[in-house]
């Protein structure tokens, strides 16, 4: 099992004050990036930020420390308003694509609207339900390394700046 160093504050559920009170993941991010004190860090995309937040509330206080490797990942995973829609709508179609089954009408509603924390929890039953607590923290530990690739890989993508023409 991860842990955190004795010196940071302890992951747990919900919100807090300070985070001698222990902090959530999202708490926890803004923390490493060195922003506020927040469960909204400016650093990540919101819709990711929805994701994270509802995974670190539903997993007991025994399971919260597997998402201790994820920490700090999500850091950078933002992009200006105006492309956040592409973005979204981006990460919604591949990870889906990589979840490997056919949406639901309202997956695809989702997935085009861009809510990528519906769709991500409506997936988590797919491609099969699991049969046991831990086998579904186990995918969940997975999906939410899955979901976090494909925020990295769009959000290169649509950050990359093209390479100065020859002269």
């Amino acid at each position: 099992m991860t842990r955190s160093p004795d010196f940071l504050p302890v992951l747990s559920r919900g919100r807090h004050r300070t985070p001698v009170r222990g902090a959530c993941f999202l708490e926890y991010t803004a923390l490493l990036a060195g922003e506020a004190f927040s469960d909204a860090p400016a650093c990540v995309d919101a819709e990711l930020a929805a994701v994270l937040r509802h995974a670190n509330d539903v997993l007991s206080d025994a399971d919260r420390p597997r998402l201790v490797p994820l920490l700090g990942r999500a850091i950078g995973l933002v992009v200006p308003a105006v492309d956040a829609g592409r973005l979204r709508r981006e990460v919604a179609g591949r990870f889906a694509a990589a979840v490997g089954v056919p949406l639901s009408v309202e997956e695809r509603r989702w997935a085009d609207g861009a809510d990528v924390d519906r769709l991500f929890w409506s997936l988590m039953l797919e491609p099969v339900p699991v049969s046991t607590s831990a086998a579904w923290v186990d995918r969940l530990v997975e999906r939410l390394d899955l979901l976090h690739g494909c925020f990295e890989s769009v959000v290169a993508e649509l950050t990359a700046r093209p390479a100065p023409a020859a002269g």
